[in-house]
């Protein structure tokens, strides 16, 4: 999934005064964390670099489908809400992002082994 398109699906469903740059900001924010604390700390043959400087509104993300949507567009929600100080609002939105973060956590534990010493001690 391209950010542009991301970005412009999550202002269809949610209106909201923040630019594109701002946006783009914070989802490479996301993409470093699924990099360094998901794809990094696993054996994945084709893993993905870390993500560059700044991103575009071509960047490829790094969550795949079916995953992509949901974690990307809490993670804006929940940062639109932290930014108009709606704090119930971002405590759902919150709510949101981690069960989808769990959700693509756990497909990359099902689907990659995780990097460390595979010895069994007794």
């Amino acid at each position: 999934m391209k950010a542009g398109e991301l970005i412009s699906a999550f202002d269809d469903l949610r209106p909201n005064q923040y630019t594109a740059a701002q946006k783009l900001v914070w989802l490479r924010e996301l993409d470093m964390m699924i990099h360094d604390e998901l794809v990094a700390t696993h054996e994945t043959p084709d893993a993905p670099a870390r993500p560059q400087a700044a991103y575009t509104a071509a960047t490829d993300l790094l969550a795949e489908e079916p995953y992509a949507a949901p974690l990307y567009t809490a993670f804006l929600g929940s940062r639109v809400d932290l930014y108009n100080a709606e704090i119930q609002r971002y405590n759902q939105s919150v709510r949101l992002f981690t069960d989808a973060w769990r959700q693509y956590a756990d497909y990359i534990n099902r689907t990659s082994a995780p990097l460390g010493v595979r010895t069994l001690r007794v």
